[in-house]
């Protein structure tokens, strides 16, 4: 079982938005992510990024790449002083503020916006960072991302037959192929889930928990998975993840199933049963326990939302 897949289809991930914007004059502008996380791809020139959540500007490069936090509500300058400007929603999906007095921008970037259409609660989401930044000279000419980048920019330079389809599932790929390389270079702490995914033994039992989070796993089970005695298991999970097996099997329950009560019409006892409860007495009070609320009331919600 792929983890990584699992954690975000779960959590309903999307590709809502793919902009691009060219800058000819001093500008600033607004990316409000109260629900979403995003990336932004430096094509031409330098971008300055202000938050009152940053404690100093993060200047990006030609080639620069940075993913920035859900919640983290962030402006983009072409300058450390430039004032905020709004703009038109009618321009927004391609959007340039040409001078005549230049034909060459002084910045230009592409960005995409990923947003959650579940709450995300796995533990994987309190370890990101307020941004993910990957600079130009850490990308070989043939790695995946560097091809992934330049894909996207070419699409988004040349658009003819096909290209919304390629950029929507070049910008997917991006995602993931981010992740990936922020989960390979993350600073090692003695107590993180990602570094649970690093440790041959406690990896292998979270993929069978992802890969079937209905089975009734116990400790005798996810140990003889993991290779290792019942006792140094439950010790190492705790240790490094600072989390029970039992805890984090019902965070991925409740996770697909907040998943299933907004795309599916079943009844309760028909998603309790889908995620591993006997009955929906049992779910419902191990997802109240989870999120606070009832999954009735979960469902309401969804539907108010709409």
């Amino acid at each position: 079982m792929d983890i990584l897949t699992d954690i975000l289809n779960s959590s309903g991930l999307t590709t809502s938005l793919l902009t691009k914007h060219s800058f000819y004059d001093s500008w600033a502008m607004k990316f409000p992510c109260n629900k979403s996380m995003g990336f932004h791809l430096v094509t031409q020139g330098t971008a300055y990024i202000r938050s009152p959540k940053l404690k100093e500007l993060l200047v990006l490069q030609k080639g620069d790449l940075v993913m920035i936090k859900r919640g983290l509500d962030h402006e983009i300058a072409t300058d450390a002083k430039a004032k905020l400007k709004e703009l038109d929603s009618n321009i927004l999906l391609n959007s340039s503020n040409k001078s005549s007095k230049k034909e060459k921008p002084t910045l230009t970037l592409v960005s995409g916006l990923y947003q959650f259409r579940t709450e995300p609660i796995h533990p994987l989401f309190a370890e990101i960072p307020n941004y993910i930044v990957i600079r130009s000279e850490e990308l070989a000419p043939h790695s995946p991302l560097f091809v992934a980048q330049q894909l996207l920019s070419m699409e988004m330079e040349n658009s003819t037959l096909g290209t919304d389809a390629i950029t929507k599932n070049l910008v997917d790929i991006l995602f993931h192929y981010i992740f990936r390389k922020w989960l390979e270079n993350k600073p090692e702490k003695k107590s993180c889930w990602s570094m649970a995914l690093k440790d041959e033994h406690l990896q292998k039992a979270l993929s069978s928990m992802h890969e079937k989070p209905q089975h009734p796993w116990s400790l005798d089970e996810l140990s003889e998975v993991a290779g290792i005695s019942r006792a140094a298991f439950a010790l190492k999970f705790k240790k490094i993840t600072g989390d029970t097996p039992a805890h984090y099997l019902t965070r991925i329950r409740i996770q697909h199933s907040m998943d299933l009560l907004r795309v599916s019409n079943n009844n309760l006892d028909k998603i309790a049963e889908s995620v591993g409860y006997g009955d929906s007495f049992v779910f419902s009070k191990a997802f109240k326990r989870t999120l606070g609320i009832s999954p009735k009331e979960y469902r309401k919600s969804l539907v108010e939302i709409k």
